[in-house]
């Protein structure tokens, strides 16, 4: 079931997994592609999965930030963006030394025990916001790019700041379309881009226009404690994830 054909059945599959993804991506503000990548795995070609997520992510960021724009902290992710620039070649070295599976576990270890004290409430607000902020935006580049688990670093800084929800939601879209939009760069520079990707993940744009437009709806009728322990427990499944992919226990 790998064909990128358009009305195919991968093409119905790919469809309502991304409708499915998006609405996660519209409550939450993350967790689009940390979703929708191993729904993909069964369906898809690997090397196609890539591109698609990194295309509808920034889809994704563009319509949230649209209705949310006005609750950017510029302030804050502006250090951010720059830093994470600085953490994706060390992301790309450290691969070289180290097994993926290895830093898996690593990461996803580290990553359950940083989010665990936040969901049972222990919290310590940095007071120099600008430097913390410049290290999260680093550790989710080097993350991102040795691990594609760039997310959590920077959703724990902001719920440790006790940012507002709405700050929250609309500050990660902004920060992962910067992202993202140099993660594309870099991939079509890296020939991973072709016109059947292209057509696919356009076909796929309504799915993932339904989804954030649920998922939005829903995000400004729920409460900010169940906004943040959503937000928390997708990290912890994220690093669970992690142990268990690094581990090799469902291989």
């Amino acid at each position: 079931m790998q064909s990128l054909d358009v009305f195919s059945l991968s093409w119905v599959l790919s469809f309502c997994a991304v409708i499915f993804a998006a609405f996660i991506r519209g409550v939450a503000g993350f967790g689009f592609a940390l979703t929708l990548a191993p729904i993909l795995l069964l369906i898809l070609n690997s090397k196609s999965i890539v591109a698609i997520n990194l295309l509808l992510g920034a889809f994704s960021s563009i319509v949230i930030l649209r209705s949310n724009y006005r609750n950017v902290n510029l302030r804050g992710i502006a250090p951010m963006a720059l830093s994470s620039l600085l953490g994706i070649p060390l992301g790309i070295w450290i691969i070289t030394i180290i097994t993926p599976s290895t830093l898996k576990m690593l990461v996803g270890g580290v990553t359950v025990v940083f989010a665990i004290p936040l969901a049972l409430g222990f919290t310590r607000v940095f007071a120099r916001e600008t430097v913390a902020c410049s290290i999260s935006g680093f550790l989710s580049g080097f993350l991102d790019a040795s691990t594609s688990l760039g997310g959590p670093p920077v959703v724990l800084f902001m719920h440790n700041q006790n940012w507002r929800k709405q700050i929250i939601h609309a500050s990660l879209a902004a920060y992962f379309l910067f992202c993202g939009v140099f993660s594309l760069i870099g991939l079509s520079a890296s020939g991973f881009m072709n016109t059947q990707v292209l057509i696919f993940t356009a076909s796929l744009v309504p799915a993932a226009f339904i989804g954030i437009g649920v998922g939005l709806v829903t995000f400004r009728r729920i409460d900010p404690r169940f906004f943040r322990g959503l937000s928390l427990a997708i990290i912890i499944g994220a690093g669970i994830l992690g142990i268990i992919s690094g581990s090799g226990i469902l291989s």
